[in-house]
């Protein structure tokens, strides 16, 4: 079959890499990337993609995330698109476009896919992320990597401290931002039970609206008391989340940060600049005793791509219990996993000083995803499901 991918902004190339190993035909559109949040503002690159899609005789355009505009253009020239989304929530789905019938839609978090389910939305599936086993795999580690990347607990990721609610919070009366901190202190480091996507009261709606001339941020079909929620809390509690995660361990262990976040708040923690994607990243993983996830969230239980990752490197993943990890791994043979600072704590000082029982557990990651979630899997799955479905 023949493919377009269309790259969105700071995409991988997996699918099409993946897309190739399987032996299909794949065209890459170079020179444009797409911003599914973005308006029509560059008009030239969708015009590219009309004008490939005329040119060629595609069977599927396909991208990361979802692009509206790429949508609408696939279904007015009568060609399927699919799309697999990764972040969540990605309001992009919440578009008109999504009820196109040439859409074919796969999103990661189970909760969202469930969520819109109930909007009738065509063509909808959820599907889990996965690891291109030939990108992770493919580790040339020297004396010099193991010197530079060698540690016993590395996290990998930003402090998503540039966020709406510390830019806008000064603003809210005394009563108003009280509400906002409760529900941030109520679910700081807290991952027993799923936290659905927060709603803020009508008097938090209505100050934003009427205040903040709020009414026009929110440009697509979300409950607008969901959209707030989701604007000005969920980042600030991934902020709180990480800095409460790395402070707590750096009292007692060292702990290596790749980020580009500022991290003057961060006491004791070794701070390094963010790495290369394709390939330092996964030196990291692999030189890392304990390799950290500390998942977005707004992610209510899907599996981030940073443990698929890690897995795919042979790295150990000590993650924050999500509960769709259930459905893939099993917990303390795949994968471990935490629930609050005290469990995350007794994990590190156990693996720190059990390294069969940890490298066992590593190792056993990797021939899971190996065996099931690699992108080669992912990608069957797509085009399977898409069968069934035209038949």
């Amino acid at each position: 079959m023949h493919f377009l991918f269309i790259r969105t902004k700071k995409s991988v190339f997996d699918i099409p890499w993946a897309l190739m190993e399987l032996k299909h035909h794949v065209s890459i559109l170079e020179e444009f990337e797409f911003d599914p949040l973005g308006d029509d503002n560059n008009p030239e690159a969708y015009e590219s993609v009309t004008q490939q899609i005329k040119d060629h005789v595609f069977d599927f355009v396909i991208s990361y995330l979802f692009i509206p505009k790429v949508s609408t253009i696939c279904e007015k020239l009568s060609v399927n698109y699919i799309s697999w989304t990764y972040d969540s929530p990605l309001v992009s789905l919440f578009h008109p476009s999504i009820y196109n019938l040439h859409n074919y839609t796969f999103v990661f978090d189970r909760t969202e896919y469930e969520r819109l389910l109930k909007r009738n939305i065509p063509h909808l599936y959820h599907l889990p992320l996965g690891v291109n086993l030939s990108r992770t795999g493919a580790l040339n580690i020297t004396p010099e990597d193991e010197k530079k990347y060698a540690c016993d607990i590395s996290f990998i990721g930003n402090l998503y401290e540039e966020n709406s609610y510390n830019t806008i919070i000064h603003l809210f009366p005394e009563h108003l931002a009280l509400e906002l901190k409760t529900y941030l202190m109520k679910n700081l480091c807290c991952w027993q039970n799923v936290k659905s996507w927060p709603s803020v009261s009508p008097a938090v709606t209505d100050f934003i609206t009427q205040t903040l001339y709020g009414g026009n941020w929110n440009r697509w079909d979300m409950d607008q008391s969901l959209y707030y929620g989701l604007l000005i809390l969920t980042r600030k509690l991934a902020e709180m989340d990480r800095i409460t995660v790395l402070n707590t361990l750096a009292e007692h262990y060292s702990v290596e940060l790749y980020t580009t976040s500022d991290t003057r708040i961060l006491n004791g923690i070794h701070v390094n600049k963010g790495v290369d994607y394709y390939t330092d990243m996964n030196k990291i993983f692999y030189l890392s005793k304990i390799n950290l996830n500390i998942t977005l969230p707004s992610i209510e239980t899907g599996i981030p791509q940073r443990i698929f990752d890690i897995m795919g490197s042979g790295g150990f993943v000590l993650t924050n219990y999500q509960e769709e990890i259930d459905d893939l791994f099993t917990i303390g043979k795949d994968i471990e996993v935490f629930h609050d600072l005290q469990e995350l704590l007794e994990k590190c000082a156990y693996y720190l000083t059990h390294e069969k029982e940890r490298l066992t557990i590593a190792m056993n990651g990797y021939m899971k995803v190996r065996e099931c979630h690699s992108y080669i899997h992912r990608i069957n799955q797509i085009l399977h499901t898409i069968e069934r479905e035209k038949h």
